[in-house]
């Protein structure tokens, strides 16, 4: 080979080798960039992945719920603080253990099947949901919890995530809640004096009690889901009644009204009705509670009473008709009586013998007392009629104008008078005034035969209530006739020895009464007699 020949083929080789070397360092290269590339990614997803953990670590080492996870044998790989607070056992002494270690021996079979039909099926009934179950503490107490579960992956094995909160509080809330739903759903269904029931929104039916049952003739089954329009008259429902007051009841929140409603069997009875709106928190009509209340009763003792307060009123205007009649036509003749047996015996005295004249006297004293029998029979009937005027009246001051105007039935007479501390009342003072002077008057008639008359105006406290009272050293009177006191023209006196018509207590009576009071009497035979009267509202510290 020629040296041209051989430089050639050395210049040759030499330029293949450095060829050769080229591509290789070229592929090289590229070789370092693919794995820096790959290094640096490998790198990125350790360091998410790291801060990824450390991110949840620190979610759940501070979350009071548990979170507790386990692989797919079932062993427990991590067991957080409130996992620990929660059932009792540290973390350290649960780790690798099984996690039918946190439930009652009953469950333990349930669970081993149900994570065994997840390995190799994938169907899973606790997975992804919330559900409610029963865990076991470390001392053995069962409690109930709430559980949300969660699988994932990791290199292909399959790991479980659960977080448990401990519904105790929550459990023993509703509890309480159903309880005391339960005592107002047997108290509502049990009560039979009042129909209580549930409207939704549209005015159906959603609820019966026995009381509706009673007064409405349905029984649950057959009235739940019908319209409530039902119980009205015919005439109500062409109106649009019904629905006119469910309308009102949810402007207004509630409704009450009276009418005639339709029970099953048709007849009609007077009800009550009060209807009430029930609005969720967010002020959503939920519907409606209607309370009824039978008043068919009291209705017709209404119609009743007003009949007879009709006839009563009737009654009253033949009573003043007939007092009229007795206030003009039976005052003529008596004024005549009493006038002609004057003139005879002031005119004819001369011509009269002492035993006419006698009973012409005689005709005119009973004239006369027929004429205050008249008068005060008048008086006695006017009280029903005559309204009250009540004010505050000062007992004291309606006293003393009484023992002025009385003055002439002391003269002549030894009388000690003594008025006590009487406190203040509401009452009609001029019926009022009337009571003390019938009081005193008769105080001072029946303490007359006394050398000295003592007579006493006080009160006192009696039930509750102040007592006022006329206390004399009179003649006093048996108290087996104490009833006959207060009736019309009943005397316990004979009239020879006491002037008077009968009339005085029982005007008393009917004014203390229409004050809202009582009347009543102690006495003893010659040893006087004590009047008692009480007024509705007079009080001690008036």
């Amino acid at each position: 080979m020629s040296p041209i020949s051989s430089t050639a083929s050395r210049t040759s080789r030499s330029s293949s080798t450095s060829s050769r070397r080229g591509a290789s360092n070229t592929r090289s290269s590229s070789d370092c960039e693919r794995a820096r590339l790959k290094w640096k990614r490998t790198f990125s997803g350790e360091e998410a992945l790291q801060k990824s953990e450390e991110g949840f670590r620190a979610v759940a080492e501070t979350a009071s719920d548990a979170i507790v996870s386990a692989d797919k044998h079932g062993h427990i790989t991590y067991f957080n603080p409130g996992a620990e607070r929660i059932f009792g056992y540290a973390a350290r002494d649960v780790i690798g253990r099984p996690l039918t270690l946190l439930m009652p021996q009953r469950f333990h079979e349930a669970h081993r099947q149900g994570l065994s039909r997840f390995l190799s099926t994938g169907q899973a009934r606790v997975i992804g949901r919330t559900v409610e179950l029963v865990g076991q503490r470390k001392e053995g107490t069962e409690f109930p919890l709430e559980l949300s579960l969660a699988s994932w992956k990791v290199g292909g094995d399959t790991f479980f995530t659960g977080i448990l909160r401990d519904i105790t509080e929550r459990k023993q809330t509703e509890d309480a809640l159903r309880a005391i739903e339960q005592r107002f759903r047997l108290m509502v269904t049990s009560v039979n004096d009042y129909a209580i029931f549930m409207l939704d929104p549209e005015g159906h039916i959603a609820s019966w009690n026995e009381g509706a049952e009673r007064i409405k003739g349905y029984t649950a089954d057959e009235i739940i889901g019908q319209h409530f329009s039902r119980f009205y008259p015919s005439e109500d429902i062409q109106r649009g009644k019904p629905m006119d007051k469910l309308k009102v009841a949810a402007a207004e929140g509630r409704l009450e009204d009276e009418g005639w409603r339709v029970r099953k069997d048709g007849s009609r009875f007077w009800a009550n009705v009060v209807i009430t709106a029930m609005r969720d928190k967010a002020g959503t009509l939920r519907g409606f509670s209607k309370v009824t209340r039978d008043l068919t009763e009291q209705k017709r003792a209404e119609g009743a009473i007003k009949k007879y307060n009709e006839q009563l009123e009737a009654a009253n205007k033949e009573l003043e008709a007939f007092s009229y009649s007795v206030s003009h036509d039976l005052r003529a003749p008596l004024r005549a009586i009493d006038g002609f047996s004057r003139i005879l015996l002031e005119d004819h005295a001369p011509t009269l013998t002492p035993e006419a004249q006698h009973y012409l006297t005689v005709v005119r004293k009973n004239s006369q007392h027929m004429g205050l029998l008249i008068d005060d029979l008048l008086a006695f009937s006017r009280l029903s009629r005559q309204p009250l005027s009540k004010q505050l009246v000062r007992p004291t001051d309606l006293v003393r104008q009484c023992v002025d105007e009385l003055h002439a039935e002391q003269q002549d007479r030894r009388v000690e008078i003594a008025i006590g501390d009487l406190p203040a009342c509401q009452a009609d003072p001029a019926l009022l005034k009337q009571v003390w002077m019938n009081l005193m008057s008769n105080a001072l008639k029946y303490t007359r035969k006394q050398e000295m008359a003592v007579i006493a105006v006080g009160c006192q406290e009696q039930d509750g209530a102040t007592a006022y009272f006329v206390r004399d050293n009179g003649v006093g009177f048996d108290m087996r006739y104490a009833d006959k006191l207060f009736g019309v023209f009943q005397r316990l006196h004979r009239a020879e020895d006491y002037e008077g018509t009968g009339v005085g207590l029982a005007i008393v009576q009917r004014i203390i009464l229409r004050h809202g009071g009582r009347v009543w009497a102690e006495a003893a035979v010659e040893h006087g007699a004590t009047f008692y009267f009480t007024l509705q509202g007079a009080a001690l510290n008036a």
